[in-house]
């Protein structure tokens, strides 16, 4: 493979596009609210659903 082609497929991980583009869409509202948003909020936002718990790998919530 030569360094081209290499290069041409840096962009096409659709799971690393997709992360950017929740940032994204994280800094546009937050660059358009007053205050910062809470961790409830940023869920929301992000379309997490669950909230610490399901990020939690046990299922409870953190200490």
């Amino acid at each position: 493979m030569t360094p081209e082609e290499e290069r041409s497929g840096d962009l096409l991980d659709v799971a690393l596009a997709d992360e950017i583009e929740l940032v994204s869409d994280l800094v546009v509202a937050a660059s358009s609210s007053p205050r910062h948003f809470t961790p409830d909020e940023v869920d929301d936002l992000l379309g997490i659903t669950g909230g610490a718990a399901a990020a939690s790998p046990s299922g409870t919530a953190p200490a």
